[in-house]
């Protein structure tokens, strides 16, 4: 175990194909690195689930334990599967802030929230009300980190209408900025 600060990655990563989840990892890994800190990611679980009576659970408990250890997150909240981030990494995130910990999110997105669901709508097409706020994602993201101390950082991409390619997930100078801003965060 290091005596760095450590930085859980929550994000929908672990859902890419392995090459580019190695590759994506890696980098974040490295980039925490030169900022002093040490990268844990829900991939660095190495886990026996072929035997396991539960695996789901296993799963759960083994990123927890992570969570727990950490010092700190950074959680890739790019739209994933839709208009908003991963459900998961969106858990991840109200679990470290409920716990104290220092969060900071980032999305290679720039279009907002709203603008994703339903371009100019207030409502989308079942009759439900779209947050008219201009954010990056659903208000208790955006405005938990912000309450928290933390922030969201938001990319150059656009949105495309078949959403977001895993490659097109991670951009480093994007990721850099989050570290920067978890850096200054933690003092």
């Amino acid at each position: 175990m290091s005596d760095q600060p450590s930085v859980y990655l929550a994000g929908p990563e672990v859902f890419f194909p392995e090459d580019l989840r190695i590759h994506i990892d890696g980098s974040k890994k490295a980039v925490l690195a030169e900022f002093g800190f040490e990268g844990l990611s829900p991939s660095d679980n190495a886990l026996d689930l072929e035997r396991a009576a539960n695996p789901a659970q296993v799963i759960y408990d083994a990123n927890q334990t992570l969570m727990d250890r950490a010092t700190a997150l950074i959680a890739n909240l790019t739209p994933f599967r839709g208009p908003s981030a991963d459900a998961g990494t969106i858990y991840e995130l109200g679990y470290m802030l409920a716990r104290g910990k220092p969060s900071v999110g980032f999305s290679v997105c720039n279009v907002p929230y709203n603008k994703r669901v339903e371009s100019e709508a207030e409502v989308d097409a079942n009759g439900a009300a779209i947050e008219p706020f201009g954010l990056c994602d659903n208000l208790m993201l955006d405005c938990g980190l912000a309450r928290h101390g933390g922030t969201l950082v938001q990319g150059e991409r656009a949105y495309p209408a078949t959403g977001f390619a895993p490659e097109d997930f991670f951009d480093e100078e994007l990721f850099r900025r989050a570290v920067r801003h978890l850096r200054s965060q933690m003092g």
